[in-house]
């Protein structure tokens, strides 16, 4: 029996284009990469994503049953079996992937830090946050390696600064479950300050001064949906704005080459940002 649609849900397979992003972001800032060592490297990414998003949803399924019901290992508990399934696979691949692309320990690097988030440290603030900010970082290490293992330690400051906005976007996602309404949107607010603190820290790796003003955009944008989150103050409201949040990733990748001056990077990352609306409005039509 094939892959159910309700089991693909839990793979989070529109948000997959993410981390694609994020390895083609880190090759194109670095100068370019081999061909074949950054798919290896992009599927292994993917892969570990999917991996993690699995995970996480089999380690959260008896907290699930009161907070979110509507999540298919809750009504369906029969794929229990098939998700850890799945898991090990998707973790294989992407172990098998990072191998073949000659950033294995970078690979495991990722496993472990998403393995220890979905087993408990995403209970644990702030470690939940610095968790999911360090994986994504050595996700855009993935892609910097691959194209030039030597590459200048100065680079880092792309990954680093890029953690830190998930870091704030891992936290503001912990406002979905809080109790009152203004608890939660003090945590939206707060949340958003190291995202803050991201946007100039990417700014610094624009190679014009004047292209620095190319962070105002995701700054702009991601302050008007903190706005209309904390306004509506509802757990459905706070939930949109961590998924727009997700989103931004592809404006963030976008602007930092645009500001780098790599054109070709650019493209990479707005194919990564189509595939995500396709599967976007796929997905949608094949809900009942």
């Amino acid at each position: 029996m094939g892959v159910r649609l309700p089991l693909l849900r839990i793979l989070r397979p529109v948000l997959a284009p993410t981390a694609a992003a994020d390895v083609l972001a880190g090759a194109a800032f670095a100068g370019g990469a081999d061909p074949v060592r950054l798919a290896w490297a992009t599927a292994a990414a993917v892969c570990l994503y999917a991996g993690g998003m699995a995970q996480n949803d089999l380690c959260d399924r008896e907290r699930d049953v009161s907070l979110h019901p509507d999540r298919p290992l809750v009504t369906d508990p029969g794929l229990v079996g098939q998700a850890r399934l799945l898991v090990a696979v998707l973790f294989a691949l992407g172990l098998l992937g990072g191998s073949l692309a000659g950033v294995f320990w970078p690979a495991v690097a990722i496993v472990v830090l998403a393995s220890a988030y979905n087993l408990g440290l995403k209970r644990l603030f702030p470690f939940d946050a610095l968790s999911l900010g360090a994986a994504r970082a050595v996700n855009v290490s993935l892609g910097l390696l691959v194209a030039a293992p030597a590459f200048d330690t100065g680079l880092l400051v792309y990954p680093a600064a890029y953690g830190l906005f998930i870091a704030g976007v891992t936290a503001a996602s912990r406002a979905e479950d809080l109790e009152p309404v203004q608890t939660r949107r003090l945590a939206l607010l707060l949340a958003f300050f190291p995202q803050i603190a991201a946007f100039v820290a990417l700014g610094t790796v624009a190679k014009s001064g004047l292209l620095v003003l190319v962070f105002a955009l995701p700054c702009v944008l991601q302050g008007t949906a903190l706005i209309f989150a904390m306004r509506a103050g509802t757990r459905a409201a706070a939930k949109r704005y961590t998924f727009q949040s997700l989103l931004m990733i592809f404006v963030i990748h976008a602007c930092a080459l645009w500001a780098h001056g790599n054109e070709n990077g650019l493209i990479a990352i707005l194919c990564c940002a189509a595939t995500t609306f396709f599967l976007l409005a796929a997905l949608a039509r094949a809900r009942p």
